[in-house]
């Protein structure tokens, strides 16, 4: 059975304000978490989305595609608008005309599909590193399989991330898929990320 993620009423009537014309579709949500031994400011939590889609002709899946997935509010509601309308975003640019009119109820949507992601999250590998004097650090993935709508665009700062990397914003409900990361899927579970760049944001959680 899926677990749903049910939404405010009034922040569907906001969402379709601006919007692209989503399908819903299914993907998997990673979420990185970095500790380190002599950093006491908490753990550094990071949300990607990977993409699985199989070949045309071939019964096998493809590279997954892997790009960014805000599930913080960090970021000007016109760059979501701009996000959810296809435009180009630039989600770490504050400027004077930064606004921060966002749906009713935006926040506690973000919070109660971050919780949503981690109650349903499986583990699929641990990064360990070490370095001289003692520091060591080490990242967990988590993989979290949904069905829903995303706002997918083009990003256009230089910050964390690289102009024309593709980001995304969450829109609408969301459902857990149960046992979506079967064998036949190996080709995400047995991805190896200790070479992959996920700092997209600076959230941390306290100690």
């Amino acid at each position: 059975m899926k677990n749903k993620l049910i939404l405010i009423f009034l922040l569907l009537i906001s969402f379709s304000g601006f919007t692209q014309n989503l399908t819903e579709k299914e993907f998997v949500i990673l979420t990185f978490e970095m500790d380190r031994n002599k950093d006491a400011h908490g753990t550094f939590i990071y949300y990607w989305i990977a993409e699985l889609k199989k070949y045309e002709k071939v019964d096998e899946y493809k590279e997954p595609k892997i790009y960014s997935l805000f599930l913080h509010e960090f970021y000007g509601s016109e760059q979501l608008e701009s996000c959810c309308l296809g435009e180009v975003s630039y989600p770490y640019t504050m400027t004077t005309g930064t606004e921060f009119n966002f749906p009713e109820s935006y926040s506690d949507y973000l919070t109660e599909l971050r919780e949503l992601v981690k109650k349903n999250r499986e583990k699929i590998q641990v990064i360990k590193k070490e370095w001289k004097d003692g520091y060591k650090e080490k990242v967990t993935v988590y993989a979290t399989a949904v069905c829903g709508k995303l706002c997918e665009c083009e990003f256009g700062g230089d910050t964390y991330l690289t102009k024309g990397d593709r980001i995304s914003f969450p829109k609408g409900n969301y459902e857990i898929i149960k046992n979506y990361l079967t064998k036949e899927k190996r080709i995400l579970l047995f991805k190896d990320f200790s070479d992959f760049n996920y700092s997209n944001t600076d959230y941390r959680t306290g100690k």
